[in-house]
């Protein structure tokens, strides 16, 4: 028989190592959308992740609400605090995209609210490092705010742009970008 501390290191080191490879490859391959290929998705995992939470709760909701203990209120609460949880993650991934197209960057929000933002109108942007991950954050001169992790969720139109506006002082008017053979 196996010693306890022993199973519980090697489960540890197989779950640690199954979270490094998942998110290795949705760095390498991002999840583009089969109808709109110019749409970048969440990796597949969070939406797996969201149904596997509310089957897991609604399971555990089901034997909660069901039971004739007396002591259940407990489970009941976890039961359908995980169905919540599972339908948020679900729903994140159903709705949230980013689209980085020649002249604007098109994204949905966790809710579902469709939004543009014109490479023309933005105001400010800044890269920076968060927890080891690159980041991108874009603000409108409308104000709509817009941050991404660019290893995860490729922009290249807006980084284009941006190393235009580096390098030039102002952003490239409409099409100048195609002209100049990018």
């Amino acid at each position: 028989m196996i010693p306890a501390l022993v199973l519980k290191v090697v489960l540890f080191a197989a779950a640690l190592l199954f979270v490094v490879l998942v998110a290795r490859r949705a760095r390498r391959r991002p999840n583009r959308s089969k109808s709109h290929p110019d749409r970048v998705r969440m990796p597949r995992i969070v939406g797996i992740v969201g149904w596997a939470t509310f089957a897991a709760g609604a399971l555990m909701s089901y034997a909660a609400f069901t039971s004739r203990a007396d002591d259940v209120l407990g489970m009941q609460i976890g039961g359908v605090a995980l169905v919540a949880g599972g339908l948020l993650f679900a729903l994140m991934y159903h709705n949230w995209y980013v689209s980085s197209g020649p002249d604007e960057l098109s994204y949905r929000t966790v809710l579902g609210a469709e939004r543009t933002i014109r490479y023309a109108d933005i105001a400010d942007y800044r890269f920076r490092d968060h927890r080891g991950r690159r980041m991108l954050q874009v603000r409108s001169v409308t104000g709509e705010r817009f941050a991404v992790d660019i290893a995860v969720h490729p922009v290249p139109d807006l980084l284009a742009h941006i190393a235009f506006h580096q390098a030039h002082g102002r952003w490239p008017v409409r099409g100048e970008l195609r002209a100049a053979g990018r």
